[in-house]
């Protein structure tokens, strides 16, 4: 998904071969893409939001410092004003009427939507702590994308 040009219409087998040509991806990364998958989230409204939003930035990384007691609210007191590195990249964060909107891409096989929330929702929480501080804005949502299911989930 990094690399994907974004456009209003992607030809995802096209991109696949550009990938490959480009050495983006390997070969055989090319052949095990899950073309169907990619081609449902590029006709899906989510993506639609995307390319139509003021901006939106891919594969961001980040290192900021929180502090602890916006991570966890069980800690001790002493504890809740210390600063906490946090690190990570965000896969797709985009600008919509003001307000972020964070995505992370997931290619998880599972059954459900509710065992992806179960595992990634603090990890999705982290990311929009960093990306409010970034870019000085609200989060309005935060969503995970599952190929397996073909879903946008949001938490």
């Amino acid at each position: 998904m990094e690399y994907i040009n974004f456009a209003d219409e992607v030809d995802v087998d096209a991109e696949i071969e550009r990938l490959v040509e480009w050495q983006y991806i390997t070969e055989t990364e090319g052949v095990a893409v899950d073309r169907a998958a990619l081609k449902k989230f590029f006709a899906s409204s989510l993506y639609q939001r995307i390319i139509q939003s003021s901006s939106y930035k891919r594969e961001m990384r980040f290192l900021t410092e929180i502090p602890a007691k916006e991570l966890r609210d069980d800690l001790e007191v002493e504890l809740a004003d210390e600063k906490v590195v946090v690190q990570g990249a965000v896969d797709l964060c985009f600008v919509e009427d003001g307000e972020v909107v964070v995505l992370d891409f997931k290619t998880d096989r599972v059954t459900d939507a509710d065992s992806l929330k179960n595992s990634y929702s603090e990890q999705l929480a982290f990311y929009a702590k960093a990306c409010e501080k970034i870019f000085e804005m609200p989060v309005k949502e935060k969503i995970i994308y599952s190929f397996a299911l073909s879903q946008e989930i949001r938490l």
